[in-house]
């Protein structure tokens, strides 16, 4: 069965904009880490059981 074309280009234009939103937040965390100079996989974490509390 053939598709018409309109169906077929709002399944694409649907496809390329949920694939955007998926990646958005991953890019937005990049670019602060670009713009931020952070690097928290650089960071050694201290176990829980060694923080001291006052």
């Amino acid at each position: 069965m053939k598709m018409e074309p309109h169906i077929a280009n709002r399944i694409f234009r649907n496809v390329l904009l949920s694939l955007f939103i998926y990646a958005l937040p991953i890019l937005l965390m990049l670019a602060t880490f670009y713009i931020t100079g952070q690097r928290p996989w650089e960071k050694k974490s201290v176990p829980a059981a060694q923080v001291s509390k006052p």
